[in-house]
């Protein structure tokens, strides 16, 4: 009985808590660098949010004069594409002026 070792009744309660901290230090680093993780997006909604409030929408370009001259072409017959080279304006907003999109 000498050879054999018996294992005190305490050993057992032993491993149980090292296997426990070691297991709870094990998530509580993986929750560690989830939070970090969660900050890091946190801040990079900040920063897009930040740079959203500085842009501006497109302001109106074309002149109130050209609004009225591309009307009267069309008044006076003209086509899409004949007023969009005589008013060097694209055919989409000869488009649009037409279809009241700037009064």
């Amino acid at each position: 009985m000498g050879l054999f070792k018996t294992k005190s009744p305490d050993d057992w309660k032993v491993n149980y808590i090292k296997e426990f901290n070691e297991m709870r230090d094990a998530y509580e680093e993986k929750l560690r660098a989830k939070q970090m993780e969660i900050e890091s997006l946190k801040e990079e909604i900040e920063h897009l949010r930040l740079l959203r409030n500085n842009l501006k929408p497109k302001e109106k370009q074309i002149k109130d004069s050209d609004i009225e001259q591309i009307k009267e072409l069309r008044n006076d017959g003209l086509s899409y594409r004949e007023i969009s080279k005589e008013t060097s304006w694209s055919k989409a907003t000869v488009c649009r002026v037409l279809n009241g999109l700037y009064d």
